[in-house]
């Protein structure tokens, strides 16, 4: 029978030592890749695996209009040298000139992102609303970013992406008052705007209102900090920046909703492009869902949107 050699410490630590190093080069060597490629990437340029954004609990609702979880193919990196938007220079708080001439907004910030997660160059260029339909046909721009509705005659013969915005309606009452939409104060008056799609909206669905009229929600808005009506019911995005003044800040808050309804209150902003421009419409609907997914559209949306829409 053979002698029995005795397992000796050091070479199961050496042993040990080795395979270490091994796992260690193997998982080493994908990170400084990654690392390598993040360091060529654009600032706002999309990881692969980004994490959803962080949004303070507290603060106002980020609403999503996008399905995370469907497939969508990465767009052909060499198939977009740059991408020429057309937009409007006094729709705030989208598009508007400030007060150095300068061009900015959320629909200029969306943009650039957009370009980002795409690596191609960007170019924006403002003219008059009544142009942006012609300048896009006659080839001035590759696509409209304006707010330009596909229900609209100028949207007609028109592509576009999925919405990347949509504004919804919301109840404004003071802030001192517990406002239930479905049942609101006996013998009380909430504020619509006349003839718009906000009053066919509320006399379709909330019945056991009593509706009172007026020509703007800066007027009905007005009457609620009064104590006229209880309530005003209209557009988020108008009422949003009328309780941003210092007229309504202190004394009037969202109550109730939101309430998203396309029939009533569109489909949404989006994005036009020339109807055979199929190609450059599949690119910026996964752009617009990465600029989401990254966090930059949060972060957009509560600098332009402090006290949220939803």
């Amino acid at each position: 029978m053979g002698k029995v050699r005795p397992f000796r410490i050091t070479s199961f630590c050496r042993l040990v030592t080795a395979w270490l190093a091994a796992a260690i080069m193997l998982a080493a060597a994908p990170v400084l890749a990654q690392e390598g490629q993040r360091d060529a990437l654009p600032l706002l340029e999309v990881p692969d695996a980004p994490a959803p954004p962080v949004v303070d609990p507290d603060g106002p609702v980020i609403p999503n209009f996008w399905d995370l979880r469907a497939r969508m193919d990465r767009p052909d990196p060499d198939a977009f040298q740059a991408i020429r938007f057309l937009v409007n220079e006094d729709f705030p708080p989208f598009s508007f000139l400030d007060r150095r001439g300068l061009l900015i907004g959320f629909d200029i910030d969306i943009a650039r992102a957009v370009c980002a997660v795409l690596k191609v160059r960007c170019a924006v260029q403002f003219r008059p609303f009544a142009t942006l339909r012609a300048g896009l046909l006659a080839g001035d721009g590759d696509a409209i970013i304006a707010g330009l509705s596909q229900d609209a005659p100028a949207g007609a013969g028109l592509a576009f992406t999925r919405p990347y915005m949509k504004i919804p309606a919301r109840f404004v009452t003071a802030k001192t008052m517990r406002f239930d939409p479905l049942k609101p104060p006996a013998g009380n008056y909430v504020g619509v705007v006349c003839q718009s799609a906000h009053k066919a909206y509320a006399e379709r669905y909330f019945t056991q209102m009593v509706l009172v009229c007026y020509q703007n929600l800066d007027t009905a808005l007005a009457e609620v900090r009064g104590g006229r009506i209880v309530a005003v019911f209209g557009d988020a995005l108008t009422l949003g920046q009328l309780l941003n003044t210092e007229r309504f800040r202190s004394c009037c808050a969202y109550a109730g909703g939101p309430y998203v309804d396309d029939a009533h209150f569109g489909r949404g902003l989006m994005i036009a492009l020339r109807p055979d421009d199929i190609a450059l419409r599949h690119a910026l609907d996964y752009a617009l869902r990465e600029v989401y997914r990254n966090g930059t559209w949060a972060e957009l949306y509560l600098r332009y949107f402090p006290l949220g829409l939803f």
